[in-house]
């Protein structure tokens, strides 16, 4: 993704924020969910959830990033413009 690539790599992540805290009574957490492959090629997966419930899941060669894919799907599903 072209914003990633330009350090802009939060931007998801930012939003997504931005769009619960709306609601104050809601909260978002990023769960790593499994870590694949060896140590020179990790494999990342992270499910972000809205209270208890799973509102995206990404993956990633790092944390970060699999978070980042996490919102991006979260915010897609959630019809919003990325």
């Amino acid at each position: 993704d072209l914003r990633m690539s330009r350090g802009l790599g939060d931007v998801y992540k930012r939003q997504l924020q931005e769009i619960i805290q709306r609601n104050p009574e809601e909260s978002v957490t990023y769960i790593l969910i499994d870590e694949s492959g060896p140590d020179h090629d990790k494999s990342f997966t992270v499910e972000v959830r809205l209270n208890s419930n799973v509102i995206g899941k990404g993956t990633g060669k790092n944390k970060k990033r699999a978070e980042q894919m996490a919102a991006k799907e979260a915010l897609m599903l959630m019809g919003e413009e990325i």
